[in-house]
């Protein structure tokens, strides 16, 4: 495996010595209070796979840290100090393995004492474990580093933003924004379309409504004018 394509796992490789060097201090302690062998035995275990964790998280990070610095625009300084982080986690987690194991060659009050720094340092290496990851974790989703959408790499700008992600979208907001504001006259204007179209329908029918009436008006003069000739003629009749 090339040390590029090393660096391409950095994100899936930091979470063993997060995991590892946080349990094997938990199980440290929980091995000087209850003084159980066994939970002592796994607590060196993890710090053992912690330490080579940390070890290959430094190296595959010094390759993926490449990438934001030079491309992406992301501080220098920002990258520098969580490398940095990193091998003191790394060398932390070394030191508690090198006294750990001093210790057990040791007997009485010595091993005791040795031990108890041991123990202090597996819990040094679980803090620093726990800022460095948080500080990748800023450098992710303040900053952007290695972050890509639709396969392209985002650039920051400044202010501990991610770049050209939000920027698209800020900017993809603007532009629908924009675009609801040019289509709002459009709506207006077929409100007010559908509004006359409205009044002018009332209006008809308005219009037409007297005229059907004189309609009426004038049919039922009709059938009473025609009522009044047939009376009339029969009057005329009787008196002949």
């Amino acid at each position: 495996m090339s040390l590029d394509v090393l660096g391409q796992f950095h994100p899936q490789i930091v979470h063993t010595p997060i995991v590892m060097l946080i349990f094997s201090a938990l199980f440290g302690i929980l091995a000087r209070l209850f003084d159980r062998d066994w939970l002592r035995k796994m607590s060196v275990v993890m710090l053992f796979v912690g330490f080579v964790g940390a070890f290959m998280a430094v190296r595959s990070g010094s390759i993926a840290h490449r990438v934001p610095e030079h491309q992406q625009g992301v501080p220098e300084d920002e990258i520098d100090e969580h490398g940095e982080n990193g091998e003191r986690v790394m060398y932390v987690a070394g030191a508690a393995l090198v006294v750990i194991g001093l210790a057990s060659r040791l007997s009485g009050t010595a091993a005791t004492a040795v031990g108890l720094v041991g123990l202090l340092l597996q819990i040094g290496a679980a803090v620093l474990v726990g800022v460095t990851g948080h500080a990748g974790g800023e450098l992710v989703y303040e900053y952007g580093a290695n972050v890509k959408v639709d396969g392209v790499l985002v650039k920051n700008h400044g202010g501990g933003e991610a770049g050209e992600a939000r920027d698209s979208t800020a900017a993809s907001g603007t532009h629908d924004a924009d675009a609801t504001k040019a289509s709002e006259p459009k709506k207006d204007e077929d409100k007010d379309k559908d509004k006359v179209q409205f009044n002018h329908q009332n209006i008809e029918k308005s219009s037409t409504h007297p005229y059907q009436e004189y309609q009426e008006y004038q049919q039922q003069l009709k059938q009473q004018y025609q009522l009044h000739h047939i009376l009339h003629n029969r009057l005329h009749h009787r008196h002949h």
